[in-house]
């Protein structure tokens, strides 16, 4: 089991740190260093101050993460060792019920990978429209000769 997580950890990682490095980047630290020089602790500069700022990043990360987990074989296969019932994971399980030739059940655990699947979708496109929304709400709040001081 450690095995197993730890592949599929270093597998699905990046896809966290490549939403949110660039995010970062462009958020700059100015409100960081202002809330320490304020006498902030680096806890309380996390938690008020830079997780606000990336929690949408964080969850469109944490939702490639979980898709990529589900479907994810290669590294898990090699690291496994094909216990059954300890460390299957759902695509393992559906080629172990293919080759013993139940193809009722692997169609069926099957469909509920394609069905997480679309859940992580419509989670997906729900983070997407509200991110659209709140930029849509910044853009209303800030007055017209607001923009040209900017």
């Amino acid at each position: 089991m450690p095995g197993i997580v730890l592949a599929t950890t270093f597998v699905t990682f990046p896809f966290v740190a490549r939403e949110l490095i660039p995010l970062m980047q462009e958020q700059g630290s100015e409100e960081e260093l202002a809330a320490v020089s304020l006498g902030a602790s680096g806890w309380q500069t996390f938690w008020r101050v830079t997780l606000p700022n990336i929690r949408f990043g964080l969850f469109y990360g944490v939702v490639l993460v979980n898709a990529r987990a589900m479907g994810e074989f290669g590294a898990v296969s090699v690291v496994s060792g094909h216990v059954r019932g300890l460390t299957n994971t759902m695509p393992l399980h559906v080629e172990i019920l293919y080759n013993e030739y139940q193809t009722a059940a692997a169609f069926t655990v099957a469909s509920l990978l394609a069905f997480l699947a679309i859940a992580t979708l419509v989670a997906k496109s729900l983070l997407e429209w509200r991110l659209a929304q709140q930029k849509q709400l910044v853009d209303v709040d800030v007055p017209e000769g607001a923009q040209e001081v900017l």
